[in-house]
């Protein structure tokens, strides 16, 4: 009777496994220091990511310490190597937070990840150690105090354990984290490579390929050149997307104006790809005709508006304008700004493309 309710209490207990575990005590002291950081509070933000590292470290070695003594018994030496074998074999010892430990790790990564085998798991046990969304924590702090050699270390330390975090793509932020830290310390060879090095290396022929077809169509200055450019081209390198917008202006500042001239033709027709995709997802009748009409249906959309704006999109839109007069293609750059000063769903841009407009007639 008494093993009969003590397996009832683990099959209740263990749809809450992974709740408590999100509540466990690293967790909590990461969230204390997000919010502290979110408060301005700098200073206990720095002590609670400090904690969390310090808990989240020894929580893992108790959980990896507990699984390998748990593997030295009889029963469950006998069961082998296989996850379910072993877990029967615990739960035939009453050791259920060992089985809930394997459950976590189950439910975070499924039992193929670790081919079934308990020794995979503890593996990957040790390698979750880290915490670097609370090293990231750290260097933010470090670099709005102006400590930028902290918090390059740092950042360095995160975008070393990226594997480990549990949103993947935040290794993105972090490496802009780290070319910002460039361009905030005037290291401007660095701060290139660091963009350079963002932009995805899976699409490098493909983009260099891309950006020499754009530049070579809008420097022909044809009439109908701006139809064709937006007909023509479709790039998906998201991730990307920021890198290209401030490579363009960092090309520019430096006066390689071929450069920034490609670089802020891939910013707009990236940021053009995803926008138009999303439509196109949204609504099945939808068909892209022109950028005029595509400009005056976006305003339909709040959320990719706001985008647009968050990610520079309507800023590089008004760069390929500047950029392509100053590389000689002035009707390009004309027929864009026309478009933009009577239809851009960025009032500010909107504007700007009215003055640039007006000073070039």
């Amino acid at each position: 009777m008494k093993k009969t309710l003590t397996v009832l209490l683990f099959l209740c207990c263990t749809t809450l496994f992974a709740q408590t575990r999100i509540n466990s005590d690293y967790s909590t002291a990461y969230r204390q220091a997000l919010m502290c950081f979110d408060n301005k509070d700098y200073g206990n933000a720095l002590k609670y990511a400090e904690d969390a590292i310090r808990y989240k470290k020894d929580n893992l070695t108790k959980e990896v310490n507990k699984l390998e003594r748990s593997l030295t018994t009889r029963e469950v030496k006998a069961a082998g190597d296989d996850i379910e074998k072993v877990k029967n074999a615990l739960k035939s010892r009453d050791e259920y937070d060992i089985v809930e430990i394997i459950d976590y790790y189950i439910h975070k990564k499924g039992i193929a990840y670790f081919n079934n085998s308990i020794k995979s798991l503890i593996s990957y046990i040790k390698t979750q150690e880290q915490y670097p969304e609370a090293q990231k924590l750290i260097g933010d702090i470090y670099k709005l105090e102006g400590e930028y050699s902290l918090a390059e270390n740092f950042y360095k330390k995160a975008l070393d354990f990226s594997e480990v975090l549990d949103i993947n793509d935040e290794k993105y932020s972090i490496l802009y984290l780290m070319a910002d830290l460039s361009r905030l310390s005037g290291d401007k060879n660095t701060y290139e490579v660091r963009l350079l090095n963002i932009t995805s290396t899976e699409t490098l022929e493909k983009r260099n390929m891309l950006i020499k077809s754009m530049s070579s169509l809008i420097k022909k200055d044809n009439k109908g050149t701006l139809d064709k450019f937006f007909n023509m081209y479709r790039f998906q390198d998201y991730y990307s997307l920021n890198a290209y917008c401030q490579l363009a202006q960092f090309y520019k500042d430096e006066g390689e104006l071929e450069k920034a001239l490609q670089f802020s033709a891939l910013a707009v027709i990236t940021g053009f790809s995803k926008m138009d995709y999303v439509i196109s997802k949204r609504d099945l009748t939808y068909e892209y005709k022109d950028i005029k009409s595509f400009l005056e249906n976006i305003v339909n959309y709040n959320d990719l508006v706001e985008w647009g704006d968050s990610n520079n999109i309507w800023k590089s839109f008004d760069l390929l304008c500047e950029l392509s007069n100053l590389n000689g293609a002035k009707t390009f750059s004309t027929d864009l700004l026309k478009v933009l000063a009577r239809y851009s769903p960025s009032e500010y841009w909107q504007h700007a493309a009215v003055i640039k407009l007006d000073s070039m007639n």
